[in-house]
Parts: C-alpha cells; sequence; structure tokens
C-alpha cells in the first residue's frame, strides 16, 4: 500500500498553498456581497441601460480619434542658412510682345539688376482675333527688325525663375530695358494685362495634399483693363513653413500671403509694370502630424468607462435614498 507518511507529506503543499490565498483575499479591494442579499430595481435597470449607451457612443468617438491623425503647429526663429531664395512664375501677357520684356530686380541690399535673362523663358502668342494667345514658339532673342515689326501686335507668355536674396525687395515685368524697341515699334505705348498661371516659391511646385497651408494665393489671377497705363503691384508675405508627417518625412515649401493694388501711370512719365514686393518672415512654421498613441488612447477609455460608472452609481444612488426617504415620509404619515 501507499505510506501513510508519504500521503501526509503530499498534502502539505496544497495546505499551504490554500493558506496563501486566504491571506491574499485579504487585499481584495472590490469585495461583493452576496448575491441573495441584492435586489434589481427598475431603475437600477434604466440607469445601467443607459449607461451602457453613453459608453459605447464615448468608446466609438475615441476610437475614431485614435484612428485619425492631429497636426499641432510651432513656431521657431528661421535657421535657414541659404542666401538666396527661388521666385518661380508662369505669366502671360496677351498685348505686350517678348521683346518688349525687361525683367528687373532690386532689393533694400542694393541689387538693381535690369534686363535679366537667365533662367528665363518666353513664348510668343498670338494677338490676332482669329487665334488669339495662340502658341507660336519659343522667341528669339535676336531678331531682325522684319521680325519685331510683325511682332509689334502679338502676346507674350515668359515662365522661369529668379533667385533673389532673403531680404526684402521686388522683382517686376516692365519695358524699363528696352524702351528703344518700345519707342520704335510699339510706339511708346504699352500694355502689361496679364495672366498669372503659377506663382510659388522654392525648388518644386508643392500641391495642398503633399503641402497643406497656403501656397499659391496668385495661381489664376486674370488682370484685364481696356486702360494701357495701368501698373500692377503685388504684395508678398512669405513664410518659411516644414510639414512633418506621420511616418516621420519631412517637406520643406514657403506659405504666401498676397494683396493686390494697381494705380494709373502718368503718360510719359512712368512706364507701366507689374511689380511683385516680396518679403521673407524671420520665423518659421513647423507643422506635425501624428497619430495618438495606444497608452493614450487606453487612459481615456479607462477614465471613460470608470467615470461612467461612477457617475452612474451616484445618480442611482441618489434615486435609491430619495424614494426611500419618499416611502418613510409617506407611510410615516399614514401611520
Amino acid at each position: 500500500g501507499i505510506n501513510a507518511e508519504y500521503m501526509g507529506n503530499l498534502k502539505l503543499p496544497f495546505g499551504r498553498e490554500k493558506m496563501g490565498f486566504s491571506r491574499l483575499k485579504n487585499f481584495d479591494l472590490y469585495r461583493k456581497p452576496p448575491v441573495d442579499l441584492t435586489t434589481p430595481t427598475a431603475t437600477g435597470s434604466l440607469i445601467s441601460v443607459v449607461c451602457a449607451v453613453i459608453m459605447a457612443y464615448l468608446f466609438i468617438s475615441e476610437f475614431i480619434l485614435f484612428l485619425s491623425y492631429e497636426t499641432s503647429s510651432e513656431m521657431i526663429v528661421q535657421q535657414d542658412k541659404g542666401d538666396k531664395l527661388h521666385l518661380n512664375f508662369n505669366i502671360s501677357f496677351p498685348k505686350m510682345p517678348c521683346f518688349a520684356f525687361s525683367l528687373d530686380v532690386m532689393d533694400i541690399m542694393g541689387r538693381h539688376e535690369i534686363g535679366v535673362i537667365q533662367d528665363i523663358a518666353k513664348t510668343r502668342l498670338s494677338g490676332a482675333p482669329e487665334n488669339f494667345g495662340e502658341n507660336l514658339g519659343l522667341y528669339n532673342e535676336q531678331p531682325t527688325d522684319d521680325q519685331l515689326q510683325a511682332q509689334a501686335t502679338e502676346g507674350c507668355n515668359v515662365r522661369g525663375f529668379v533667385a533673389v536674396n532673403k531680404v526684402p525687395g521686388n522683382f517686376h515685368l516692365s519695358a524699363h530695358g528696352q524702351q528703344h524697341l518700345v519707342a520704335r515699334f510699339l510706339y511708346g505705348r504699352v500694355n502689361v494685362v496679364h495672366d498669372i498661371h503659377r506663382l510659388y516659391v522654392g525648388d518644386h511646385y508643392l500641391t495642398p495634399k503633399e503641402f497643406p497651408g497656403q501656397l499659391h494665393p496668385l495661381d489664376g489671377t486674370i488682370r484685364s483693363t481696356d486702360n494701357e497705363w495701368t501698373t500692377y503691384e503685388y504684395f508678398l508675405d512669405i513664410v518659411p513653413t516644414s510639414y512633418i508627417t506621420a511616418r516621420g518625412k519631412e517637406v520643406r515649401g514657403y506659405q504666401m500671403t498676397a494683396h493686390a493694388h494697381s494705380f494709373q501711370a502718368t503718360p510719359g512719365q512712368h512706364m507701366p509694370a507689374v511689380y511683385f514686393r516680396y518679403q521673407l518672415s524671420p520665423i518659421a512654421v513647423k507643422y506635425r502630424t501624428k497619430r495618438r498613441s495606444f497608452a493614450h488612447f487606453l487612459t481615456y477609455v479607462c477614465a471613460i468607462i470608470g467615470g461612467v460608472f461612477t457617475v452612474a452609481g451616484l445618480v442611482n444612488s441618489m434615486i435609491q435614498s430619495t424614494v426611500v426617504a419618499f416611502q418613510k415620509n409617506v407611510l410615516g404619515k399614514d401611520s
């Protein structure tokens, strides 16, 4: 048979384990009364249903927020050490031929260049009514007198970029550098009505999908008037901006605000032009897109469940206490 002493030793660990569990029960913070000592009520059931609906609604709302992205922004002092800024443009002048164009650049550091042609392309546009605005090919920078005379009624598309210092200044499109040609073939008359197809800052044309913000406020601007002595001014405030995606990729660009103004130049004294006056903000803006952490989501879920459950318990206790007090008063009067 089995040795009794062995059986006694076999039972000893189980007895100790039972004692350990009994001691552990002393630390129970969620002690419950026996089921037969609790009584369900209609009020408690109604509050429980409402509580469950509220918790489900708040949980779903928090879960949707957890799956979505949030964008935060901060402003920092501009740290870009580059000394040049690219201002890109694509503008059509339907009533000004290509040979009359001059791009001039000025800034507060003393830069003053007239007739900038580097990184600029000109395309002739038809001025004839039957094919107005039709592309006639690139402009030849060394035309003959006969070609200049033939092009006097044409328009011009000017596109490219100008590299400017990161200080306040302006670049303007006019005929200041070609006044001898204007006097000879246009009889001193210049009309700078224009269509701005694109005007942006930086090395690349960014779309709102890849870089949210105000990037191209002047795109699609059309200025037309019968007064050929009208001068146009655009005031550009440029803000360096970086955008960090949820995957950690950083995209750099420039936001821009623009204000327009026009006035009538004095014939014979001031030649009409299109001015773009710019200034760069010393403060850069950084946007960061990220998703809430799972720990944040878990904390809010626990807060929702615990908060709603606690409030529901307080409401239920108040209702029960009120009902009991009312019943006692009624019974006391009846007796």
